[in-house]
């Protein structure tokens, strides 16, 4: 019945908190949405980071919905516009990470031939060595960071976050897992994913302040 109510309904239900608005907004919009992501993320990450987007612009709308004004332009624009955020921080940290295996594999290559490889560096290798060494160092720092944005999370968030990201855990068996259901998982995951990225960025700021 949701499926066939116009958009200003929908956004009527969600104002209400209607968990069936969303639902039926998910159907109507979530290919589309998808796709648009997928386009703004221009080849970069995975179907996994674009399949996270599109659970982010969900997840948003459901907690920002009042921000939208329908006087302003259509649920879809805003939608779009929304979509259009989210997918360009993904890309921007997609490209950090990306970054970082450049520097990792500057510092393999400075390490010299291996396995019968040859490498010519293209720099002095004093320089070399000593670009690729900060990269290291800086590696570990990261690595560092990340264990305590990991502590800063409570029990179950951090349970979300290693079934997730580092079992690669589907949905599915992480509802078998906790007994959570998929919204509750996706909200929490969403939560989770701000709140490190908010931990690290702060971290990253006292790092570059510290006195070296």
């Amino acid at each position: 019945m949701h499926d066939e109510l116009p958009d200003d309904a929908l956004h009527r239900g969600l104002l209400a908190r209607d968990t069936r608005a969303l639902e039926a907004l998910i159907r109507r919009y979530s290919r589309e949405m998808s796709y648009f992501i997928r386009l703004v993320l221009d080849n970069a990450g995975t179907l996994q980071d674009a399949e996270e987007c599109t659970n982010d612009l969900f997840v948003t709308v459901w907690q920002d919905i009042e921000s939208y004004d329908a006087g302003r332009g259509s649920l879809r624009t805003w939608l779009t516009m929304r979509a259009k955020y989210i997918a360009l921080d993904r890309r921007r940290q997609i490209q950090r990470r990306q970054a970082v295996a450049i520097t990792s594999l500057d510092y393999s290559e400075a390490m010299g031939a291996r396995d019968g490889e040859t490498y010519t560096p293209e720099l002095p290798a004093s320089r070399t060595m000593e670009n690729s060494m900060e990269g290291l160092l800086e590696q570990r720092e990261r690595r560092e960071e990340l264990r305590q944005a990991l502590e800063a999370l409570s029990e179950l968030d951090r349970l979300l976050v290693y079934m997730r990201y580092f079992r690669l855990a589907s949905t599915e068996e992480i509802c078998a897992k906790t007994g959570l259901s998929r919204h509750a998982i996706d909200t929490r995951l969403w939560r989770a994913r701000k709140a490190l990225r908010d931990t690290l960025e702060e971290l990253a700021h006292e790092r570059v302040r510290a006195p070296h």
